[in-house]
């Protein structure tokens, strides 16, 4: 598979950014999803060969499958609390709900056997939800980190921490307003009406692919 990439609209660079966690420092944009993955695969090609002439360790490439430990969202967000400490809750709302569209898009299978639901502030997983509702930040001691993932969860959740997690949560917000699947969950719902509606598993493979 090489190395997996993920995109994002920013509108600071009015551009779609791609990030590829496994090299650091490693991102391209364009004006397009296409464009920007495109560019990406060309900076993957000279981040290599300028490590090479340095004479630094080539990262591992990523695996082109994911070993299910089949774990919820609330395992995925006590892992997620116990490498950052504390976030927001939009943040850790958006994170594991990335941990499940990136899977989606790049393996072809679920990360978690749940539902996310095109919430006024973007996608929410209900379960999640309800062991935080009326608070603002969580925190690692909140959230007991008891199950056991594989090394392809591990890295595939780094790799979303790698990309997103310097961000806040109402930036994480924006990111999923202007994405398809939460858009198209929506439909012609205004701002501020809610009809709590699951967005499909098939609308985030589709659109997460590259």
């Amino acid at each position: 598979m090489a190395y997996n990439k993920m995109f994002y609209w920013s509108d600071d660079d009015e551009a779609y950014i791609t990030n590829v966690p496994a090299l650091p420092g490693c991102m391209a944009d364009g004006v397009t999803i296409e464009e920007s993955l495109a560019n990406a695969d060309s900076m993957i090609e000279e981040w290599i060969s300028f490590a090479k002439e340095l004479g630094r360790e080539i990262p591992r490439e990523d695996s082109d499958m994911m070993e299910s430990t089949n774990p919820t969202s609330l395992d995925v967000a006590s892992y997620i609390l116990n490498q950052m400490g504390a976030v927001d809750t939009w943040m850790l709302q958006k994170l594991v709900y990335y941990c499940q569209a990136w899977c989606l898009g790049i393996y072809k299978t679920e990360f978690i056997n749940d539902t996310f639901k095109d919430y006024v502030n973007g996608p929410v997983n209900k379960r999640l939800f309800d062991t935080h509702k009326g608070r603002r930040i969580v925190r690692r001691e909140d959230y007991q980190l008891t199950h056991s993932f594989s090394e392809s969860e591990k890295r595939h959740m780094e790799h979303v921490m790698d990309t997103y997690g310097e961000e806040d949560g109402d930036t994480l917000r924006q990111y999923t307003h202007q994405e398809k699947p939460w858009r198209e969950a929506r439909g012609t719902l205004k701002d501020g009406e809610s009809d709590n509606k699951d967005i499909s598993n098939a609308l985030m493979m589709e659109y997460y692919h590259n």
